[in-house]
């Protein structure tokens, strides 16, 4: 008897790259193909991928043109960018490459019709990298604050090749579902430490007056090394404003301009902030490093303390429990023997949390005691509160067992 399931209806999904995202390319073939049964399950829906992979020679045409076919009969378009902005195109002018055409091709598609779906997708780039792009780079960067500027198409940034294959899944399920996010949704502020801001406004007027004394004295030499501290906390200081305004793109493309080179501790604590808020945990750690380096690792200073607790922190989300329980360590072992009651408040708090992660909420419980009587002894009442909150949480915790 033949089965009454009706056929699934077939999703066409384009992807656009350059040439140096090879491996991504397979990845997104792979993640249509290998689960397509699952991607659109309980949708009734199949997913089909295109691309220049499957587009067949046309004698006499032009290659792109017979690429813009399948991009003009797809469903979904994904553009996935790098480095490198793609190949020119002189031809398809005004675009400056192929991949830009065909992005702009779908969107101007989409604004006449309401298809296709547009996905961007962009690889992880080194600050270091970001802070002297180069040709193609800077036309990548300026598309990604273009697009945040014009809050019209989603995007999002991706690590690897399987964070991309996670993303696009998890896109085209959305999709399936109709649960995707709007584009232009209210931007979410990352909100930066305002004691830090304030710190790098002051630091800023005392550098400009720093640049002045030297190049009165034609100390030409520290005119120059002033200058380039006053411009690293200028930037940093329009990074922290763009940050708050929601326009996160344009943070991270003048925070990477900002701490290159950098050995100011104001601009690379602030850095370093965004980048946890932001999730960037790996580029967040790099800048604690740097932070060390300079600081010294063997030095029983506030800057060394601060360091290491914030390493620990970051191990810590990242599931890394044993290198927090190190860092949060060296970071109370430095307040102890600086005898700074509210920093040790504080390093003992971080590995109560620590241990009622890892189960073990007799050690957290001694902890946050010690933590409760130096924050009553300095009179930093909010934190007291904010313990005696984590203390009788604990307590319910365990009435409920």
């Amino acid at each position: 008897m033949a089965s009454s399931r009706p056929e699934p209806r077939r999703v066409h999904v384009f992807i656009a790259s350059p040439g140096d995202l090879a491996v991504e390319r397979w990845a997104f073939k792979d993640v249509i193909d290998d689960p397509n049964g699952g991607l659109g399950d309980g949708a009734g829906i199949r997913f089909v991928a295109l691309g220049w992979e499957d587009t067949l020679a046309a004698t006499g045409r032009r290659a792109q043109g017979v690429i813009n076919q399948d991009i003009d009969r797809s469903d979904v378009s994904v553009l996935a960018l790098h480095r490198r902005w793609g190949q020119g195109a002189p031809d398809a002018k005004p675009y400056t490459s192929y991949t830009e055409e065909e992005f702009h091709r779908a969107l101007d598609r989409w604004k006449k019709t309401g298809a296709p779906e547009i996905f961007v997708f962009f690889k992880h780039v080194d600050p270091g990298q970001m802070a002297d792009p180069g040709k193609q780079l800077e036309k990548v960067l300026a598309f990604r604050k273009s697009l945040e500027d014009s809050r019209q198409v989603l995007y999002r940034i991706f690590e690897d090749d399987k964070a991309f294959k996670d993303d696009v899944g998890r896109h085209l399920r959305a999709h399936a579902r109709g649960e995707l996010p709007k584009a232009d949704a209210p931007r979410e502020a990352v909100v930066l430490p305002l004691e830090y801001i304030q710190e790098v406004t002051k630091a800023e007027a005392e550098a400009q007056a720093a640049v002045e004394r030297a190049e009165a004295h034609q100390k030409h030499a520290e005119a120059q090394a002033a200058r380039a501290d006053k411009l690293a906390l200028t930037l940093a200081e329009q990074a922290a404003a763009a940050a708050l305004e929601g326009r996160v793109e344009e943070a991270r493309q003048t925070f990477a301009r900002a701490h290159e080179g950098t050995t100011n501790l104001r601009v690379l604590y602030l850095a370093y902030s965004f980048y946890r808020r932001t999730g960037d945990l790996k580029v967040a750690e790099d800048m604690l490093e740097r932070w060390l380096a300079i600081s010294g690792r063997e030095a029983a200073t506030g800057d060394t303390s601060a360091a290491y607790g914030n390493l620990g922190l970051i191990y810590q989300t990242c599931g890394e429990i044993d290198r927090a329980e190190e860092m949060l360590n060296k970071s109370l072992a430095i307040e102890e023997k600086l005898g700074r009651q509210e920093g040790m408040a504080i390093q003992y708090g971080n590995p109560g949390l620590l241990y009622r992660t890892r189960g073990e909420p007799d050690r957290a419980e001694e902890m946050y005691r010690k933590a409760l009587a130096l924050f009553k002894a300095v009179g930093a009442a909010p934190q007291v509160k904010q313990t005696e909150t984590l203390l009788d949480s604990m307590n319910e915790s365990r009435a409920e067992r």
